[in-house]
C-alpha cells in the first residue's frame, strides 16, 4: 500500500506493517456500496469513479516483489478484489482498501475480476438485482467493454476455481461464461 500511495493511487496511509498486520489510518466515509444503497442516483458516478481508482492501480507498474495475482502473465499491480465494498468515500475522494488479493498481473484481468464479482454477487429482492445490473453495465462502459471482455474468460476460470465460491456465485459465474460464450485463453 506504501508503494501505491508513492505512485498517487488513493488508499489509506500504512503507519506499521508487521507480518499480516497493518496500522493505517482510519478512512471516515461509508463504502460506496453503502452510498449507493441511500443514493442510487450516483450508480453512473460511482461506476466511473470505480473504474478511475482501477486505473489509478493498474498504472503502478508492479515491482519484482509483486507476486502473480490471477490468470496470465502481466506487469502492472492488480487490486484482484475491487467493489464498491472495497472503496470508502472518505473526506478527500475514494479510497481504496482490501489489497489481500492485489499483485502483479494484466489490467485486463482486473477489470474483468470487478466485473465477474459484482456480476455474480448473491443478491435478494428484485429492487437489488435490478441495481446490481445497472452497475455493473455501467462499470463494463465506463472501465471499456473491450479491456473487460478481454480478460472476462480468465477471469471466470479464475472465479470457478475458487473453493471459497458458494454454488449460488458458481451457478451466476457458469451462466455468465456461457452467456458472453467465452472460452479461457493461454497466459
Amino acid at each position: 500500500m506504501r508503494w501505491l500511495a508513492s505512485a498517487g493511487v488513493p488508499v489509506p496511509n500504512v503507519h506499521r506493517a508487521e507480518g499480516r498486520d497493518l496500522v493505517m489510518d482510519r478512512v471516515s466515509g461509508p463504502t460506496m456500496l453503502e452510498d449507493l444503497q441511500r443514493r442510487p442516483w450516483q450508480l453512473w458516478h460511482h461506476s466511473k469513479a470505480l473504474a478511475e481508482v482501477q486505473r489509478s492501480i493498474n498504472a503502478v507498474t508492479a515491482p519484482d516483489w509483486a507476486p502473480a495475482s490471477g490468470a496470465g502473465a502481466g506487469n502492472v499491480i492488480v487490486h484482484g478484489d475491487l467493489h464498491p465494498m472495497n472503496v470508502i468515500l472518505g473526506p478527500a475522494g475514494p479510497v481504496v482498501i482490501d489489497f489481500t488479493n492485489a499483485g502483479r498481473g494484466t489490467a485486463a484481468f482486473d477489470a474483468a475480476i470487478s466485473f465477474v464479482l459484482m456480476s455474480t454477487f448473491e443478491t435478494s429482492g428484485a429492487v437489488d438485482r435490478v441495481g446490481q445490473q445497472l452497475l455493473v453495465r455501467a462499470f463494463h462502459r465506463a472501465r471499456g467493454a473491450a479491456l473487460v471482455d478481454e480478460g472476462l474468460a480468465n477471469a471466470c476460470a479464475y472465479r470457478l476455481a475458487d473453493p471459497n465460491v458458494t454454488d449460488g456465485e458458481r451457478r451466476r459465474v457458469e451462466r455468465l461464461r456461457s452467456t458472453r460464450s467465452v472460452a479461457p485463453r493461454d497466459p
